[in-house]
C-alpha cells in the first residue's frame, strides 16, 4: 500500500526505521486503543482533512462480532478495482482502506464478500474522476470472537451467515468510502446519486457513475444551478443493455431533510421548476439526484461531490 506523488520511489529504509521504532520499545505508539488507530489513520493522510476512522457490532446466528476500519483519501480518487489473478493476491485500482474483523471467515468466502462490497462501496465513489495507480482496500479476519470448535463463516456450509456477513461488510465499507468524498478535495457538497429502473445492476452503475463524474454537473452543483438537462446528458451517454426510453425518464433533487423530492423531468417531459425550492435544496451540504430510467428494476447508488474553485486550486499547487 503506498500513495503520494506518482513517479516517486517511496523511501523504504526510512519507513521499516520507522515501523520498528513505533514497534518496540518505550516510545512505541502502535497499538489496539483509539488513539494508537487515530495515529496510524492520521499517518497515511496526504491531502485530507481529517483521519478516516469507522467501529460497529454486528451479530450472525445470535453471536457478536465487530469490525473495525480506516480509509484515507480526497483527491484522485475514482476507484475501479476488480479481484485478484490469484488467490493469494489483493484489490487493487491514491485511495487506501483497510478493514478488521474478529469473525472467523473463510479465505474464499471472505474474499467473494469483499469483492462484492468494494462495487458497492469503494467502486461507488468519485471524486475527480480520476483513478489512482494504486488504490487498495484489504479486509483482515482473525478469527478471535470464535472458538477453535466453531465453523468458519462460509457461503457454502451456511449461505445466510455468509450473506449478513457480505451485508455488513458491504455496509461498513460504505461508510468508510462516503467520508472520502466527504473530505473530497476543494468540496463543499456530498451528493448522492441514485439511478433506478435499469435492465442491469452494470447499467444503473454505469449511469450514475457518468453522473457523478461530469463536470458539468459538478460544476453546476458548486454554481447551486438546478441544470437538470446536463444530467440528462450524462445519463444518455452511456450505452445500456436496452434501448433508452427518454419517455420514460424522470430526473428529481432529493432533498435530506425528508421533505417531498423536486421533480425536474417527468416522463421525458421538462416540468415548471420551483427555482426557489431548487435553490434551497442544491445549496445544501447534502443532497440526492434520483434519475428514473423506466426500463428494468435494478438499482444503484454512487456518491460523489461538487467541483469547486479550491480543487483547481489544490490540483494546480500539489506539487509546489
Amino acid at each position: 500500500m503506498s500513495t503520494g506523488v506518482i513517479g516517486q520511489t517511496l523511501p523504504i529504509a526510512k519507513i521499516l526505521a520507522g515501523i520498528r521504532a513505533q514497534s518496540v520499545g518505550e516510545k512505541r505508539t502502535l497499538g489496539s486503543t483509539f488513539d494508537a488507530w487515530e495515529r496510524a489513520a492520521r499517518a497515511f493522510m496526504t491531502t485530507d482533512t481529517f483521519p478516516k476512522l469507522r467501529a460497529r457490532t454486528f451479530t450472525i446466528n445470535g453471536k457478536e462480532y465487530r469490525m473495525a476500519g480506516m480509509d484515507k483519501g480526497a483527491g484522485m480518487i475514482h476507484p475501479d478495482m476488480g479481484p485478484p489473478a490469484a488467490p493469494s493476491g489483493q484489490l487493487h485500482a491514491t485511495l487506501l482502506g483497510c478493514i478488521l474483523t474478529d469473525a472467523a471467515v473463510s479465505p474464499r468466502s471472505l474474499q467473494s464478500a469483499l469483492t462484492y462490497a468494494v462495487d458497492r462501496s469503494f467502486n461507488s465513489i468519485s471524486v475527480d474522476g480520476e483513478m489512482s495507480t494504486n488504490d487498495t482496500v484489504i479486509v483482515l479476519a482473525n478469527g478471535a470472537a470464535t472458538a477453535a470448535e466453531e465453523p468458519e463463516i462460509d457461503e457454502e456450509r451456511d449461505p445466510a451467515a455468509f450473506e449478513t456477513f457480505k451485508q455488513e461488510l458491504t455496509s461498513f465499507a460504505a461508510d468508510l468510502a462516503q467520508l472520502v468524498v466527504r473530505d473530497g478535495e476543494g468540496a463543499t457538497k456530498f451528493v448522492t446519486v441514485t439511478v433506478e429502473g435499469a435492465p442491469t445492476y452494470k447499467d444503473a452503475h454505469s449511469v450514475a457513475s457518468r453522473i457523478s463524474t461530469s463536470a458539468l454537473v459538478k460544476t453546476a452543483l458548486f454554481g447551486e444551478d438546478a441544470n437538470w438537462g446536463r444530467i440528462l446528458a450524462a445519463t444518455g451517454s452511456i450505452p445500456l443493455s436496452a434501448p433508452l426510453d427518454p419517455t420514460r425518464v424522470n430526473v428529481s433533487f432529493v432533498p435530506t431533510d425528508g421533505t417531498a423530492p423536486l421533480p425536474l423531468l417527468v416522463n421525458g417531459e421538462p416540468e415548471k421548476v420551483d427555482e426557489v425550492r431548487a435553490k434551497e435544496i442544491i445549496s445544501q451540504e447534502d443532497l440526492e439526484i434520483k434519475v428514473e430510467l423506466g426500463i428494468g428494476t435494478e438499482s444503484a447508488k454512487y456518491w460523489t461531490c461538487d467541483f469547486s474553485y479550491e480543487y483547481v486550486k489544490i490540483n494546480g499547487d500539489y506539487r509546489t
